[in-house]
């Protein structure tokens, strides 16, 4: 039986430890610098809106690529082209009129903006007009340009073709008269007469013949300055301001979104002008296209007050649909990088944005979302910090529903900066205490080009006894030696400071475990080489232990989803090592064991694990959102379910609403501890009793309707919908 969504292991390193074990596998050294960073749950700032996640020439020329399993989990907000460099050379190619080259860029224009401005996606297509009028840069170098010597008739007559093609086409666009007229090689009569001749007769005209398009400009090749606002200035005087301002972010001290949305509505608000939006449709030099420097401009995007902005395209322009290399070309398949992934969490910041605070140059925006359950954040940095984040999460007394049993359960993802990633690396994932409506989540920024993810929902099954140590070499899981493997003791940033090394060629160590999967924990450092791994005799893969900073207790390899029982790894020392390593070292520091985990259905009364059910519970079916869409449900006073099961803890879901009451659990007659399942919105799948630490055998919980309920429910309904054990 397939598990439901909500207790599926998302990730190839997951780690599922205790509350009381050590949050997260790398702590800072001792010279370390430590942040603090919060996010307070209790403090709303409105929607997520997406802002950030839209590219600049991000599609294949027919607007096909890259596919939808790539580009609907972004959320796309933003798409922004005009067939730029594809041959023909637009109006310019055919001579300043209508021809095949402004016909093939037309049809480009059309095919992207219909994929993207129509179900299932929702973005704004902007339309860069000097592309299709063929200044992209690879226009002739007695080229004319919009409004040559005052005479603006083929310019107009350039507005009016488009215009209709789009309207034939039935797509909306949003019309961007020109891309950076102040940069030089796009205008390079500058701004003067000639440039607002050609900006005036742009916008007159898109208004005379499509009154309610969206115009943006100035799309100005800069950070905002001051001479963005003597652009508003004349525009306004004009009569031609647009209906978005917008400018390009990049570089320098002053890339930061938050800054320039206050600057330019400065700018605005001295000129008296109320009522526009920004832009910022062009962002991230080429030295910050990293997982950490893009989920920083994310970050500021959301807290920014902008509308909405576009990654910049510098490599492999124009139509290559990779969405500006986050996708790489490999075998000719496109596969997701470490900047794929980053914008990718960034979509899953879904529902509320709630309040957060960054420090020095590490930033975080969090959003809630009670439709999936969940609470999310993204880090990011713009300078390349490395050591502690102490991310601090108040406010769960406002968010019942992401805690059960004074338990709420968090996983920390990070994401590389390399240009293959299969997913995000999880390097923690387990279940926190709650205590005074806060948690604490310490997130060792080991790695200065990634970005880090932290997940908040229910909790899940929490379990003990999951991590080995490198000196454990009996019991059920265990590790072992061959010749050649030396111990280091005393190391103060590993776990209980000791490691087994070897830089042996044919060095070899096992680790054996009873569970569906575990993860190698070691260092990488500059002089660590690569080590070969395989699962029961199984093909060999490599990991390269090289890192241009120590980074201890690193993921080294992981493996999950094997059938239950007793599992070998076998780790040998290859003797080779990345070119810029100066050792083939291989260090063992300890590893984790991801238990066997049984779901068990509401419905499920016979077996191994099963429920058993008194007098007075009903059952219903075809219930949509409970798992197998059935659930056992009782409101009569004393009466009684039971769970009983085999391992060495359970979970009990169930649902919580505003009809719910109160039940009593008790574990192998035990002590009966009390469960209020009243909530303010419903909350299928809920968890309402968590179990861990038994010894390995047979259990039975007791579940009874106390015939009580919360002051604020409706009814003492008691609901279940299905366990696991572990």
């Amino acid at each position: 039986m397939a598990l439901p969504a909500r207790l599926k292991i998302k990730s190839w390193l997951t780690v599922v430890a205790a509350a009381a074990l050590t949050l997260l596998a790398i702590p800072p050294t001792a010279s370390a610098s430590t942040e603090t960073l919060s996010v307070d749950l209790s403090t709303t700032a409105g929607p997520m809106t997406g802002v950030g996640e839209g590219f600049l020439y991000g599609l294949s020329q027919d607007g096909s690529a890259p596919g939808d399993n790539y580009l609907q989990p972004l959320n796309l907000t933003l798409m922004r082209g005009g067939g730029a460099h594809i041959p023909g050379d637009g109006w310019i190619g055919d001579g300043y009129k209508a021809g095949a080259g402004y016909q093939a860029r037309i049809n480009s224009i059309i095919a992207q903006a219909r994929r993207v401005t129509q179900a299932p996606y929702h973005a704004e297509y902007v339309l860069m007009l000097s592309d299709l009028w063929g200044a992209d840069l690879t226009q002739p170098g007695n080229a004319l340009y919009p409004c040559n010597n005052g005479d603006c008739s083929s310019w107009t007559t350039f507005i009016d073709t488009t215009v209709a093609a789009m309207q034939s086409a039935g797509v909306t666009v949003t019309y961007e008269p020109y891309n950076e007229p102040n940069a030089g090689g796009f205008f390079p009569p500058g701004i003067g007469t000639q440039y607002w001749n050609m900006w005036n007769s742009a916008v007159r005209e898109i208004r005379r013949v499509a009154p309610s398009a969206r115009i943006d400009g100035p799309a100005y090749a800069s950070n905002p300055t001051s001479a963005m606002q003597t652009w508003i200035q004349t525009a306004k005087a004009a009569g031609t301001l647009p209906d978005v301002i917008s400018y390009h972010l990049g570089g320098g001290t002053t890339d930061d979104p938050v800054a320039a949305v206050a600057q330019v509505n400065g700018y605005l608000s001295a000129a008296g002008v109320t009522g526009l939006t920004q832009s910022s449709n062009e962002y991230l030099v080429p030295d910050q296209q990293d997982p950490a420097h893009t989920a920083w401009m994310l970050d500021r995007f959301a807290q920014s007050g902008m509308a909405t902005a576009a990654r910049t395209e510098w490599i492999n322009c124009c139509t290559s649909g990779d969405l500006g290399v986050i996708l790489n070309h490999t075998g000719g398949n496109l596969v997701p990088s470490g900047q794929y992934w980053t914008y990718r969490a960034y979509a899953n910041l879904t529902g509320t944005r709630v309040a957060t605070t960054g420090s020095g140059s590490t930033t975080i925006t969090a959003a809630i979302d009670s439709t999936k359950n969940q609470a999310a954040a993204l880090i990011g940095d713009s300078a390349g910090f490395v050591g502690q984040a102490n991310v601090s999460i108040t406010g769960f007394g406002s968010v019942p529903w992401l805690a059960s049993g004074g338990a709420t359960h968090v996983e920390v993802d990070r994401i590389p900066n390399v240009a293959s990633l299969n997913s995000p690396q999880t390097v923690f994932s387990g279940n926190l205490t709650v205590s005074g409506g806060a948690i604490t989540v310490p997130v060792a920024l080991g790695d200065k080009n990634g970005a880090y993810v932290v997940y908040v929902t229910p909790p899940g099954p929490v379990t003990s006894d999951t991590t080995t140590d490198d000196t454990a070499t009996s019991g059920t899981d265990h590790f072992g030696y061959g010749a050649n493997w030396g111990t280091a003791t005393g190391v103060s940033d590993l776990s209980q400071g000791t490691a087994h090394w070897s830089n042996t060629t044919g060095g070899t160590a096992t680790y054996t475990f009873t569970g569906s999967g575990a993860t190698i924990w070691g260092v990488k450092d500059r002089d660590q080489g690569i080590a070969a791994f395989s699962i029961d005799g199984g093909p060999v893969t490599y990991a390269d232990d090289y890192a241009t900073t120590r980074t201890p207790q690193a993921p080294l390899w992981s493996t999950t989803g094997l059938s239950s029982g007793t599992h070998t790894v076998t780790i040998s020392n290859t003797g080779t090592k990345n070119s810029a390593s100066t050792n083939v070292t291989v260090a063992l520091d300890y590893a984790t064991v991801t238990p066997n985990i049984s779901t068990i259905d509401e419905a499920a009364t016979t077996g191994t694990n099963r429920f058993g059910y008194g007098t007075n519970w009903g059952a219903a079916t075809n219930i949509s959102d409970l798992y197998s869409a059935t659930t056992h449900w009782n409101g009569t006073t004393g009466s009684t379910a039971t769970l009983t099961f085999t391992g060495t803890g359970a979970v009990i879901y169930g649902v919580k609403d505003v009809d719910q009451g109160i039940a009593t659990y008790s574990v192998d007659g035990g002590t009966a501890r009390s469960v209020d399942d009243y909530s303010a919105t419903r909350i299928p799948g809920a968890s309402l009793f968590t179990t861990s630490g038994l010894t390995s055998g047979t259990h039975t919980i007791t579940i009874t309707v106390t015939g009580t309920k919360n002051g604020a429910s409706s009814n003492d309904i008691i609901a279940l919908d299905s366990a696991t054990a572990f």
